[in-house]
């Protein structure tokens, strides 16, 4: 009898059955790797904030770049201590939104930066002084902070400076206009959203030249986390294809502030 039909029928079934296999394998391990990412981070408008639309323009541009590699993502907002502390413990697997340096590098893995902005000194007009050469020019000024932020490197580690520090940005403001501490650091665009929250007119501020530093925005991963390396490097990628296909722009100019 001649097999030499049937024979071909199975050599040509085995390469589809394979690919097939191949194909289920693929799928069923995107699905083992994928998962809800839980981030953390504090009211930090016009950034972030539960009450923005999208909660803020870093909220969505991390969203969709979750999404783009291969997460969801849920994110609530608490004191920005609290943050720190749960994301280092791993009691939640990202800090959403924060500044570069060298000593969170021991307890968190950072992504690559998904945007920049300017920080710096804010005084009222009245202080009479718009610019400073060296931190030492500053050191007879109080100067409002807050607790756990990262400013500069130098800026941090001057000891000699008079730091008068807040749980949060908002009263430093305040304490400002109010003539409780002469000068505050704090991001230019949030001193902004805030001056405007509380009534305050901004036409009678100093932004300090040159400014402090130009941060990057990133999220930092909890090293506590077994998987915190490849949360990373997902959210990377994502962040690179929703920057290839043009949906970070289109977030950037729907959200701006």
């Amino acid at each position: 009898m001649n097999h030499r039909p049937r024979a071909g029928r199975l050599a040509g079934h085995c390469p589809l059955s394979a690919l097939l296999l191949m194909a289920s394998l693929t799928i069923a391990t995107t699905h083992a790797t994928a998962r809800e990412i839980t981030m953390l981070t504090v009211e930090w408008p016009p950034h972030y904030g539960s009450e923005l639309p999208e909660q803020g323009l870093t909220t969505a541009l991390v969203k969709a770049a979750f999404q783009a590699g291969g997460h969801t993502s849920t994110l609530a907002f608490v004191p920005w201590a609290r943050a720190l502390k749960e994301v280092k413990e791993g009691g939640a697997d990202i800090v959403m939104g924060a500044y570069h340096s060298e000593a969170r590098e021991t307890d968190y893995y950072f992504s690559d930066r998904i945007y920049s902005l300017e920080t710096g000194f804010v005084a009222l007009d009245d202080l009479g002084i718009d610019h400073y050469d060296d931190l030492q020019d500053l050191a007879r000024y109080r100067i409002g902070v807050s607790r756990g932020f990262v400013y500069s490197e130098a800026f941090d580690a001057a000891e000699f400076l008079d730091k008068h520090v807040t749980s949060a940005p908002p009263p430093n403001v305040r304490k400002l206009f109010r003539g409780r501490i002469d000068m505050t650091a704090m991001n230019f665009d949030l001193f902004r959203y805030y001056a405007r929250q509380e009534g305050f007119c901004t036409d009678r501020v100093t932004f300090l030249q040159p400014p402090l530093a130009t941060h990057g925005m990133y999220i930092m991963a909890s090293r506590q986390v077994d998987d915190y390396r490849q949360i990373i490097e997902d959210f990377n990628r994502g962040l690179d294809t929703i920057r290839g296909n043009g949906e970070f722009d289109r977030i950037m100019a729907r959200l701006r502030f």
